[in-house]
């Protein structure tokens, strides 16, 4: 603080001296411009984030509406294995062709991890659930089970299109 009141104390008379003339009606005209400069971006900033949100649930409704009926096809289904394995084969042979020009060893560890994926699911999950519990949720697990194995390989599937 030493340093201020040594500025203010050796420049003391220029604090007593009155502006320039029209400083003020500059200065004023200046605060009276901003408020419609800001006015104007914050609407404009409102109206872009309210478009973005109604896209955006547009976007996820379509998606999630696709996936419902995909998967209320397979879980309604009389034998829902047979359903997935079918659909994550589609999928699977989708995924071979997209990598058809892929090098070698990248189609042949992209292609490794698909069949994983497919043999994971086929592997009898099914055995592994306690006979005890209630067949709805037996079924609710299941469902699951298939549904996270096929989403893995849609996810495989969105990459290598890109």
């Amino acid at each position: 603080m030493n340093r201020l009141e040594q500025y203010i104390r050796d420049h003391k008379s220029r604090f007593d001296e009155e502006p320039a003339a029209g400083h003020f009606e500059r200065w004023q005209q200046k605060i009276d411009r901003k408020p419609g400069r800001i006015v104007a971006l914050r609407w404009s900033v409102s109206i872009a984030a309210s478009i973005a949100i109604v896209l955006s649930v547009g976007v996820i409704r379509q998606y999630a509406g696709k996936q419902a009926r995909m998967m209320a096809m397979c879980e309604s289904a009389h034998d829902m294995k047979v359903c997935y394995l079918s659909r994550m084969n589609a999928v699977a042979d989708r995924i071979e062709k997209l990598t058809r020009d892929f090098d070698q060893w990248d189609q042949q560890q992209v292609m490794t991890d698909v069949h994983n994926i497919i043999d994971a699911a086929g592997s009898g999950f099914e055995n592994e659930i306690p006979e005890e519990l209630p067949d709805e949720k037996t079924r609710s697990i299941l469902s699951d089970y298939y549904r996270q194995n096929l989403e893995s390989l849609e996810t495989i599937r969105e990459k290598v299109e890109r």
